[in-house]
Order: C-alpha cells, then sequence, then structure tokens
C-alpha cells in the first residue's frame, strides 16, 4: 500500500515584510520580503504586522482579519486607479491598524474619480489610522459598516490625516441601516472635497485639533447624527457654511454632559451559572436570550460553556446573548 502525503501549509508568521524590490512568491521575511501588501497578508497571521523595508508602492489589499500595516519611516504608498484603496472586511473581534501610508487613486484624468474609496470600512471591532495621506477619490475614508453586526458598535479612531483634494468627502461615516459606529478626530486636514465630514445616522463623531478648509462644506449632519467639537477645530474658506451638533470650546468650563449610554459591554460569561450570567448581562445592560444545553464533563455541567457574543465586544444596550450550558 503507498501512503499518500501532502506537503504541510506554509505557516503563517507574525510580521511580515515589503520591499519595493521584493517579489510576492517570497514568504515575505526580512530577508526575502513580498512586493505587494495583498501577497504579504495571506502570509501574515491575524494580529501580525507588515512593514515595509524601504520606500515603494504596494498597491491595494482587502483586509479580512486583524493586522497592523505600517510603513515606518518610508515613503510607503498604495496606489490604485478605478477601484478602492484598502477595504477593510474583519470580524467583530478584529482590530485593525493603519499607520504611516500613502493611499493615492491615479486617474488619467482626475475630474473624473474613477477611484472610489481611499479606506472602505465594512466590518471590525475597531480600526486606527495613523498619520496617512489619501487623496484622489470619490471619497478619502468610507464607512458604511455593511459587514457589522447590526448590535455592535465599531470603533474608528482617525488622528493626524491629510485628507485632500478628493471629489465628493474627506470623511463619510455613513453606516447602512441598523449598523453602528463610533469615531474620533483628532489632528486631521481635509481639503479639497466637496464635504469633508459627513456624519449620517447610526454614527457619531468627535472631533479635535482638526482643520477642513477649502471645501464646499465643512460639515454635514443627516438622520439626526451628531457630531461634537472637541476643541481647537478650525474651519475656513468653505463655500458653504456649517456647524458642528455642539461646541466644547478649550475654556475651562466642564462641557455638557455626556449622552446616556446606549451600548452594552459584553462580560464574559463562561464558566457561570445561568443565574450568574443574566446578573452579569443585566447589570452591563444586556439581557439573557436563549439557553441550550450541550454534553459536557460532570465538572462544567450547568454552568456556561460557550457565548454567541463574545466578551468585551460592545452591542446595542438590551441585546439579548444566547449561552450553551453544560448537561
Amino acid at each position: 500500500m503507498t501512503a499518500l502525503l501532502s506537503a504541510p501549509a506554509q505557516a503563517q508568521a507574525t510580521r511580515t515584510w515589503v520591499s519595493g524590490v521584493g517579489d510576492d512568491v517570497n514568504p515575505c521575511s526580512r530577508t526575502a520580503p513580498c512586493k505587494t501588501f495583498a501577497g504579504a497578508i495571506s502570509k501574515t497571521a491575524a494580529g501580525g504586522v507588515i512593514n515595509a523595508i524601504d520606500s515603494g508602492g504596494f498597491g491595494g489589499v482587502t483586509i479580512t482579519k486583524a493586522i497592523t500595516i505600517d510603513g515606518g519611516g518610508n515613503t510607503v504608498s498604495s496606489l490604485v486607479s478605478g477601484t478602492n484603496g484598502i477595504i477593510i472586511n474583519a470580524p467583530a473581534t478584529s482590530d485593525v491598524v493603519l499607520r504611516n501610508i500613502d493611499v493615492t487613486g491615479v486617474d488619467s484624468d482626475p475630474e473624473a474619480c474613477t477611484s472610489v474609496s481611499g479606506v472602505k470600512i465594512l466590518g471590525a471591532r475597531s480600526v486606527r489610522i495613523d498619520h496617512v495621506a489619501i487623496s484622489g477619490f470619490k471619497q478619502a475614508i468610507e464607512a458604511p459598516l455593511t459587514s457589522s453586526s447590526s448590535d455592535i458598535f465599531v470603533d474608528m479612531a482617525f488622528n493626524d490625516l491629510d485628507i485632500s483634494n478628493n471629489c465628493t468627502y474627506g470623511l463619510r461615516l455613513a453606516p447602512d441601516a441598523g449598523h453602528h459606529g463610533r469615531a474620533t478626530i483628532d489632528g486631521t486636514t481635509v481639503t479639497g472635497s466637496n464635504i469633508a465630514l459627513s456624519v449620517a445616522a447610526g454614527a457619531e463623531a468627535w472631533v479635535s485639533g482638526s482643520r477642513f478648509f477649502l471645501n464646499n462644506q465643512a460639515i454635514e449632519r443627516t438622520g439626526g447624527a451628531r457630531a461634537h467639537s472637541l476643541c481647537n477645530n478650525s474651519i475656513a474658506g468653505n463655500a458653504t457654511a456649517s456647524t458642528f451638533t455642539d461646541d466644547w470650546r478649550c475654556t475651562g468650563v466642564a462641557p455638557p454632559p455626556p449622552a446616556p449610554v446606549t451600548y452594552c459591554s459584553v462580560p464574559k460569561l463562561t464558566g457561570k451559572t445561568v443565574t450568574q450570567a443574566r446578573t452579569a448581562l443585566t447589570k452591563a445592560g444586556c439581557k439573557l436570550g436563549k439557553v441550550s444545553k450541550q454534553k459536557s464533563s460532570k465538572s462544567k455541567r450547568k454552568k456556561v460553556l460557550s457565548q454567541n457574543v463574545p466578551a468585551k465586544i460592545q452591542v446595542k444596550r438590551g441585546t439579548a446573548v444566547t449561552v450553551k450550558i453544560g448537561k
């Protein structure tokens, strides 16, 4: 009898590398880097980091897991034409970080705006974008949050961004119906967009130390959404006047009280009895949903084995969390 042996799958690394002179057939190691972000991400473990060894254009990428992409001190570009630059479509337990990158839409006719979104956020637990320049798209950052759970708030932090010459929107926080996101925007400049910041129903934004200059309109709020000015923001040279929902100036005066908490941070339920789980959920602002049973060892009988919403995820207040208990 002949034994059939298959080669083991290539292990994914926690840190990978790209280079302007790399090759995607490489393992993306420091000494054998890849050529593109797309080539490196398939060889990077969830929660890992993609670094750039040197300057270069590394193309667009779709992110489907927790990852950090960091250009370091190099000139690192994601250059695309007629499509999206970086798409984030990760699970609700994933944290995604983009840092020190230029995302550029390249078109033969800059007025055509055929490049869609510089960064498109469909789903994740959190997205942090630091020290990133975005230009040449219809919208620099778009957050429809289409793939996020309808119960979960996606947390987004945008820090020190240079958003310039994007045709329609600079930052567009417009979740699909039933989806929710919260964003902080700090130290960011938006110029040359039709609308610098658009916040729609399902989203809320807090802005500090940012500048909205020379756009058609600085701020758009629709569907009752709120965009708060925290401190040191500047709005100048825009064709259409617009305002924040409120302005918490740096006067030493305490800001108005926050809106009532509308979310529940799901507690860890595993190992608890049903009664303990119900108490913990009620205290957090959630409630106990369907309870089913699963065969288990004697020590785990009548205790929670699993929960359908992971611990520490923030969901809408009143969300029912289903559990399985041992029998």
